[in-house]
């Protein structure tokens, strides 16, 4: 019987060290070493250090792509300015401005080509057939017209109406891809598209105010909207395009296709390609070469590999800002009330569409 009450006494002894050992846990004043916890709270805390740095580092590396889509809009935005400093025609700004980029694409695709880079500058990763290179050179051909139907339209409108609202109604261009999109051309537009939709036409509408209140051109804000169209159907044809072909050879066709149409034309219609007068006309159509259409369009096309579509879209919105301001300080333009609530409205609507597709990948 003692034997037997000595033997319940050692177990219930045992339950209770392993009770107060399972809830004390880590907690054990007795280990010289250091407890089970304490090496859990510093593999906790080694965790957290490393997810704070690796976020730091995503941080510091998207500094750079989003500091160079401002740099491209602020590119961009100049080019209004380089079109009315060069006293030539609408057509023939559009077609130097072409003309002396075509070079510097050709250069730049050729030095990929001989440096290894073929397949990446062509990326023509296509079954062996010959009706879809065909048809993609058709594309190509296409894309080039188009371009060249918007930067006519564009530069005749920065000659009719003001900078801000030429450039403000070419942002519009969105909108016309999600109209293609009930067509079956494009992606079918989403529920944000039909919402920011009367946003945008108020702000058109407010801008087109502007233009009766003596700040502009009513035709060249429809001028601007017609180019809209055209950068619009060009967007389209892009999207297809790049499955196949490289940012870089778009560029290079549409460049080149952009260049012939338009000298074409004045050919045709003008009797010969427009000259800059003076020496500053020349050094304003290289800045519209170099600066607007290969350090603008080229740069956006090298960040945008880093930065989302809506992140990318909402940051090009300084743009227009950007050639508003110029407009007034080296051009003179006089802003007034409506300018401000229609540039409002349109850049609110515009980021409300392209910002769509950031929240549904969210």
């Amino acid at each position: 019987m003692r034997k037997t009450m000595i033997l319940l006494l050692k177990a219930t002894a045992m339950q209770n060290t392993a009770c107060l050992n399972e809830t004390s846990g880590c907690q054990n004043i007795n280990d010289p070493h250091g407890s089970a916890c304490d090496s859990v709270d510093m593999a906790e805390r080694q965790s957290a250090t490393a997810s704070l740095s690796t976020g730091a580092g995503a941080a510091r590396s998207m500094i750079w792509p989003v500091l160079g889509l401002l740099l491209a809009a602020s590119l961009m935005g100049i080019g209004p300015i380089f079109v009315r400093l060069s006293g030539v025609s609408a057509e023939a700004s559009a077609f130097w401005r072409a003309m002396l980029a075509a070079p510097v694409f050709l250069f730049a695709s050729q030095g990929l080509a001989i440096a290894g880079g073929k397949k990446r500058a062509s990326n023509m990763d296509v079954p062996n057939s010959t009706a879809r290179p065909a048809r993609k050179t058709g594309l190509l051909v296409l894309a080039g017209v188009l371009f060249a139907a918007d930067l006519m339209f564009a530069h005749l409108a920065i000659g009719m109406t003001t900078v801000a609202n030429a450039i403000l109604l070419n942002n519009l261009a969105p909108l016309f891809v999600g109209c293609f999109g009930l067509l079956g051309w494009a992606r079918r537009p989403s529920r944000r598209f039909w919402q920011g939709l009367p946003i945008a036409m108020l702000g058109a509408f407010c801008l087109f105010l502007a233009s009766s209140h003596g700040s502009g051109s009513m035709l060249g804000d429809a001028t601007a909207i017609v180019a809209a169209g055209f950068y619009g159907t060009y967007f389209v044809v892009i999207a297809k395009l790049r499955q196949d072909h490289s940012a870089l050879q778009i560029m290079l066709w549409s460049t080149i296709v952009t260049a012939i149409i338009l000298a074409l034309y004045m050919l045709v219609f003008d009797g010969g390609i427009g000259m800059p007068a003076v020496i500053g006309g020349w050094l304003a159509l290289c800045g519209l070469a170099f600066l607007t259409h290969i350090g603008g369009q080229g740069m956006v096309s090298v960040c945008f590999k880093r930065v989302d579509e809506a992140t990318g879209s909402i940051i090009l919105l300084w743009q227009p800002f950007m050639s508003a301001i110029l407009g007034a300080l080296v051009l003179g333009e006089v802003l007034n009330p409506w300018h401000a609530v229609g540039a409002a409205l349109v850049m609110v609507a515009v980021a409300y569409i392209t910002v769509r597709r950031r929240r549904r990948a969210g």
